[in-house]
């Protein structure tokens, strides 16, 4: 039997339906629909990729082990030399010595050999900034922030005629070498030359006026380590030999190379590795490139392509200047001041320029030569500039071969070049790039005409779907390409974890649902997709969305507060109504005309019957009912426009109508709409194949291309829709109201339940129904209304077959949602601070301690300072001051008492204690979130829960405690996060989902699976019918639960109630 299969992805969704098809290919039934739920992989407060956050804190333990082994190599090697005594104790002796004192005698006083590498090893405690023009790409404000203070200690160092880091540090506190010969005695001098000469580097102030007032570099520690070993050399000939110069200053000094970041393959060409965005080659074809795409629009006029001639203008600037503003563009090209270019907006007033050139032709470095110097030259040495580590290598170069002072070469060696990289490699780019500048065409033109094309489909069928980056190979990056690696690793992933998550698990419920319908109904005969908008955008570009809808929605609630005033309703259309007439003229109301009529639409009359909203382009001949084609109007000009566009009915200026005076009111509209008046507004919604049908199941967007390409392999034929229609079919047929569980009248516009996980099935059931057959249907019936003045467009839209509604609530009913199970016991073992344990001075009962800046102290952490005095210091100086005054206060309390860092204690009673080292060092630390729940039953016969932490899971020789407790207890069920039980319920079983895991209450908390949105505050809300079931664990027997497992296509596995 031939069916079809609708998809419904979104960034961590997958509703799916399946259509029954008859012998024309029409939809006659529904075959089944589900849901299936998944994390995106992203931080859900800030967008971050979790791979991101698990990076860093493992960066900073790497870090730090190499610290930890360079300094008992280093040992080892002063130990091997005869500075630094074997035994232990003998070198715990050595530490009563000043080592800032032993810096400073051993520049000309004779110092034993124990005492010298004493100064050796406080040496490379701090060994000072190197700076790796690799990875401080992209951090050109710190790295100036270094560079600033470190130039500033060479300069104080020279007036102060120190000849070492370690003299100008220590001769402050040497101001009685007698008593400074010892730790102890040397503290309180320390202390008080610390105010005026830090030996730490320490960022001062906050924002764009931090700064480091002292920052040594790694070069300042290798000239002291050279002239502390010539001045004792002469007292040490022998002891002091090259060998152990050589192993030490190594050791001291080693940097290691840094591993090159993968990168990802050229999207054309998967031979090459993609080009980094830095080369003048990519800078150009991206000017050319959306230069080409550029139109000039004129109000009433159709829009056109740019002449070579203009392109070539246009082009020129951009490469000469760091940006091509759209209003230099209108001079350039002696346009007039309402003319608009498509890919000018609101938010878009310029295209980008030649940002390398922009920053190498600058006087301060390169200079005006940079743009005479040929363009396989320049690409040579923006190459150079990105992989050469070292800079005085780079530096060196400069000057040789291209005769650059000392100062220029400095200063374009770490020139800020764009970060980051295209999508092609170099070879695709020249190529492409050498059509692009050949006419003024789209970059798919330039492509196709370069050869190339962007389809990975070889005809290859998979009777399941393999790992999308064996099919998408193009398109990934990271692989190591051994072939004992699993495929994700072997060939590399699409970066975004959004997407990757996302098709790993369209895979999944793909495979499931053929496997589980390949029977009865063979392999689904056609595949409809459709994908959310905000699914492959970055974190960057979730974080604007997100700005983009607070934007939206303060400005909804304005208008709410307007229509209250009015005392008018809260609906979306009053609501639109509002937002269209803003439009008309934003920044003067009084001002606000239909822009047909030149009426004045006050905003009295706005909610009159005078006033429709009107589908500036006919939706009968478009289906768009988007906001950018819609505008309000006086009901009159409505009735004369009918079906057709603004030029088609009043370019000639019928009676009671100023065509031109229509033109100059279009022109003050958002760019989006403005166009729509022009007389080739229609001919943009065809081309040369596809008619305006075609386009709605045709999504162009790159990842629909790739999810299309991956599906492909199944043997379906496959079509991606901008799901443009899905809201108004779904409102249309009165399927909102499904899962409110009655039917609802028309006029009382139920909303889309979004709190329910379901409706992500019946807007894949509408997307199922997304073929060209529907969508003539829908053209026609918005033609009659519209030739009817009929305001509900689709109102005589019929159902697909008879009783559809029924079989879509039947279906939708039967729904077990699938949620994504997460059972590995990776993740953090415990909180990221660690503590020492200590007593309370007050009570002596054990806390936990950690240090932190004073600057950084909560008014609750001032409260629990370890040292009494700074404790009752800091309470009385920060007493009542709010979050601002507090943190300015505390900075000015370092800065008088030079504390920088104090304990905080901790009352916490679950702790664990990790022991490490040699000597069986140990820290305490706050295990993480609970991992699961032990359910067992005792030998009485009740069922009890244990709690077993992330931290406890991981270890080895764990036990869980409840064989200790229990010994001749049964296990159950073992119950993790995300899984779903069933068990009775308002005397019915149903399946419910675990939230979370409480041991401490005794309780799981429990939600129905199909129960969505943010379930506390659903919780909390007196007018949501949703209320947590905290799921005693004691009671779990008499509600006979079980673990259920629900696969990716929705069918569920019930082993039974326990016996």
């Amino acid at each position: 039997m031939a069916w079809r299969l609708g998809l419904d992805l979104g960034t961590n969704s997958l509703g799916w339906a399946a259509l029954k098809l008859d012998g024309q290919g029409r939809p006659t039934g529904l075959i089944a629909s589900g849901v299936r739920i998944f994390s995106d992989g992203r931080n859900p407060k800030d967008k971050q990729s979790l791979a991101v956050m698990r990076r860093l804190p493992r960066q900073q333990r790497r870090r730090r082990d190499r610290y930890l082994k360079r300094r008992s190599e280093f040992m080892e090697r002063l130990i091997e030399h005869g500075l630094m005594p074997k035994d232990p104790a003998e070198r715990k002796r050595l530490e009563k010595f000043d080592p800032w004192y032993l810096r400073v005698r051993g520049l000309d006083e004779k110092l034993s050999l124990h005492e010298l590498g004493r100064a050796l090893f406080h040496l490379q405690q701090r060994r000072g900034f190197k700076s790796n023009r690799k990875t401080d790409k992209g951090a050109e404000d710190e790295k100036g922030k270094i560079k600033s203070a470190a130039e500033n200690v060479k300069t104080v160092m020279k007036n102060a005629g120190a000849r070492t880091l370690g003299e100008y540090l220590a001769k402050p506190r040497v101001k009685n070498p007698k008593d400074f010969e010892t730790r102890k005695a040397a503290r309180k001098a320390a202390h008080e030359a610390a105010q005026e000469h830090p030996v730490r580097a320490r960022l001062q102030g906050s924002g764009a006026k931090a700064f480091y007032d002292f920052y040594p570099t790694r070069d300042m520690i290798a000239q002291e380590f050279d002239t502390l070993w010539k001045a004792q050399k002469k007292f040490h000939d022998a002891a002091l030999s090259d060998a152990a110069r050589d192993a030490l200053r190594n050791t001291l000094l080693f940097q290691r190379k840094l591993k090159s970041q993968p990168v990802g393959k050229c999207s054309l060409d998967p031979s090459e590795k993609r080009a980094p965005h830095a080369l003048p080659s990519v800078q150009r074809i991206r000017i050319y490139q959306e230069v080409n795409h550029l139109n000039v629009r004129l109000p009433g006029e159709a829009e056109r392509n740019l002449t070579l001639e203009e392109r070539d203008s246009l082009v020129a600037w951009a490469l000469a200047h760091q940006k091509l503003e759209f209003q230099k563009a209108r001079k350039l090209l002696k346009l007039p001041d309402e003319a608009r270019f498509n890919l000018e907006s609101e938010r878009r007033k310029h295209l980008d320029g030649d940002k390398t050139a922009a920053v190498l032709a600058n006087n301060n470095r390169w200079g005006p030569g940079w743009r005479k110097i040929p363009a396989e030259a320049q690409e040579e040495i923006v190459k150079r500039l990105l992989e050469e580590e070292n800079e005085k290598t780079l530096v060196d170069w400069l000057m040789a071969e291209h005769s650059l002072s000392a100062e220029a070469a400095e200063k374009v060696a770490n020139a800020p070049l764009p970060a980051g990289h295209g999508r092609l490699g170099r070879t695709a780019t020249r190529r492409v790039l050498a059509e692009l500048e050949r006419a003024v065409i789209t970059y798919d033109a330039a492509k196709e005409a370069a050869g190339y094309d962007d389809l990975d489909f070889d005809g290859e069928v998979f009777d399941a779907l393999p790992y999308y980056g064996e099919v998408l190979e193009r398109h990934v990056a990271f692989g190591t390409g051994e072939p004992a690696d699993l495929p994700e690793k072997r060939v590399g992933k699409i970066a975004n974890p959004t997407v990757h998550v996302a098709l790993n698990q369209l895979r999944r419920v793909i495979n499931t649902l053929i496997k589980a319908l390949i029977k009865r109904y063979g392999r689904p005969t056609e595949i409809v997709v459709e994908l959310a908008r905000n699914l492959p955008l970055s974190a960057k570009g979730k974080s604007e969305l997100e700005r983009q809808q607070r934007d939206n929605q303060d400005a909804n609630d304005k208008r709410r507060a307007i229509l209250e005033e009015q005392k008018l309703s809260d609906t979306y259309e009053n609501r639109l109504r509002l937002r269209l007439w803003e439009e008309l003229n934003p920044a003067n109301p009084l001002t606000r005309r239909c822009p047909y009529t030149g009426e004045q639409i006050g905003i009295e009359r706005l909610f009159t019957d005078e006033v429709e909203i009107d589908h500036i382009l006919p939706f009968s001949r478009t289906l768009d009912d988007g906001i950018g084609n819609k505008t309000v109007s006086m009901r009159i000009a409505n009735r004369v426009k009918g079906q057709k566009t603004p030029y088609e009915a009043f370019a000639s200026s019928p009676e009671g109508f100023d065509w031109p005076a229509i033109k100059a009111r279009a022109a003050n509209l958002p760019n989006n709409k403005s166009w729509r008046f022009g007389p080739d507004a229609m001919a943009r919604y065809d081309n040369e194949e596809r008619d305006f049908l075609a386009r709605q199941l045709n999504e162009t967007r790159y990842l629909s291309l790739l999810a299309k390409t991956y599906l492909l392999r199944t043997g379906a034929d496959v079509w991606v829709t901008p799901g443009r229609l899905t809201a108004d079919l779904r409102w249309t047929w009165g399927l909102n109201s499904v899962l409110a569980g009655h039917n609802l009248e028309e006029a009382a516009d139920p909303a889309k339940n979004r709190n329910d996980h379901r409706h992500h099935a019946i807007d894949a059931i509408v997307v199922a129904l997304t073929d060209r057959g529907l969508l003539q249907r829908v053209a026609t019936e918005a033609a009659r209304a519209e030739e009817n003045f009929d305001r509900r467009l689709l109102a005589g839209l019929k159902e697909p077959w008879r009783n559809f509604r029924e079989d879509v609530r039947t279906s939708i009913n039967r729904i077990t949602i699938s949620h994504k199970p997460d059972h590995g016991v990776e993740g953090a073992l415990h909180e990221e601070t660690a503590y020492g344990i200590v007593r309370d001075p007050l009570t002596g009962e054990p806390r936990l301690a950690t240090r932190k800046p004073v600057t950084s102290l909560t008014a609750a952490e001032v409260k629990r300072i370890g040292d009494l005095g700074i404790r009752k210091t800091l309470m009385e100086r920060t007493k009542g001051l709010e979050k601002k005054e507090l943190q300015a206060e505390l900075e000015r309390c370092v800065k008088e008492t030079g504390t920088h860092r104090v304990r905080v204690h901790k009352v916490e009673a679950d702790y664990k204690v990790i022991r490490h080292g040699k000597n069986g060092e140990y820290k305490a630390v706050i295990p993480g979130e609970n991992y699961c729940i032990d359910i067992i039953e005792t030998p009485d016969g009740k069922w009890r829960g244990y709690g077993v932490t992330r931290f406890d899971a991981n270890r080895k020789d764990w036990t869980p405690p409840w064989k200790r407790d229990h010994p001749d207890a049964r296990p159950i069920m073992r119950v993790r996060k995300n899984d779903l039980l069933r068990l009775e319920k308002d005397g019915r079983e149903q399946v419910m989902r675990v939230i979370r895991l409480a041991p401490s209450a005794n309780c799981f908390y429990l939600a129905l699976h199909k129960e969505g949105g943010e379930l506390e505050k659903r919780h909390k809300d007196s007018e949501d019918s949703f209320r947590w079931d905290f799921a005693n664990f004691s009671k779990l027997k008499d509600r006979c639960a079980r673990l259920v497992h629900v696969d990716p296509a929705g069918r569920v596995f019930d082993p039974g109630p326990p016996r």
